[in-house]
């Protein structure tokens, strides 16, 4: 399979991205993987980019995206070939970003990286003039924003990398035999915001995933799959913080109800289960977040 590239070979693990713009590298030639995303832009000369069985000569302008595992290999095919590289982990983006369309793109890449008839994106995508010299500003103000030591509250790099990723997936759908995935993801996107209003609203019932998956008309296999990639957490992960944070509200708000109570009405059928993911979810017990929450008002009291 080759040798496994992480970020923390750049030093670039906290950062969650490196980027830089080289001529050539000891280890692109050689068959090797990373545990990120690549995308690679070639800004001139010609390169030559090869998994598998599969070669395609990239000139300027040309681009590519490699998913976390995939086993490649690039080769410089002249001394004027000189590429930007951008390696990212999804722990870069925001907790919101799962729910994009760019999300869903990534993930699409990476759940058919074994199949050889999608392996055009990850070869090769062709940029017209507009959309290289925008590829060209934004990553040219990732690099700069990788040399500002800022923290990673207030760095730009999740935007940027975000709109670089946005900006080849337009390049990636615009052709023809590729709008029938378009499609497909613009379908899953609607159900799955139909079925996250839904569980939003439903949350202290009881809820299957395969009742779930029956009732907005996707395969149970199909559910397990994308729901994460669209919220971000598997099913039950998303149902608990729903009803932690209910439950957190209604301790605030309702401090007679005792937390057995609370449990039941946010649809915990069990109290230790309840408390599980109250401690897990919270950091705290339930009772203890009660009791500091009550020592607060108190302390706000008595300072009127």
């Amino acid at each position: 399979m080759g040798e496994l590239i992480t970020l923390e070979q750049f030093q670039a693990s906290k950062r969650k991205y490196h980027i830089y713009r080289i001529r050539e590298t000891k280890i692109a030639h050689l068959d090797h993987y990373h545990n990120y995303y690549q995308v690679c832009y070639v800004v001139s000369g010609e390169i030559l980019h090869r998994q598998n069985d599969d070669t395609v000569t990239l000139c300027a302008g040309d681009a590519f995206i490699v998913p976390p595992g995939l086993s490649h290999s690039l080769h410089f095919h002249n001394a004027y070939a000189e590429i930007y590289s951008l390696a990212f982990e999804e722990s870069l983006f925001a907790p919101g970003f799962p729910q994009s369309n760019a999300y869903q793109f990534l993930e699409s890449l990476q759940s058919k990286a074994a199949d050889p008839a999608h392996s055009s994106v990850r070869l090769c995508i062709t940029m017209d003039r507009d959309q290289r010299r925008l590829i060209e500003n934004l990553l040219e103000c990732l690099i700069q924003q990788q040399q500002n030591d800022c923290s990673p509250g207030l760095s730009s790099a999740p935007s940027i990398t975000a709109a670089i990723v946005y900006l080849l997936a337009q390049c990636y759908y615009r052709h023809p035999q590729n709008t029938s995935e378009l499609d497909e993801l613009a379908n899953y996107n609607s159900t799955l915001l139909q079925c996250v209003a839904y569980i939003d609203s439903h949350f202290r019932e009881p809820i299957s995933l395969t009742e779930l998956a029956k009732q907005f008309g996707i395969s149970r296999s199909t559910f397990c799959s994308v729901f994460p990639q669209f919220t971000g957490m598997p099913l039950q992960k998303y149902v608990a913080q729903k009803r932690i944070k209910e439950a957190q509200i209604l301790i605030r708000s309702c401090p007679e109800k005792s937390i057995s109570q609370i449990a039941t009405e946010v649809g915990y059928q069990d109290d230790s289960t309840f408390y599980r993911n109250f401690l897990r979810i919270s950091g705290i017990a339930p009772l203890k977040y009660k009791n500091n929450f009550r020592y607060r008002e108190n302390d706000n009291i008595e300072s009127l």
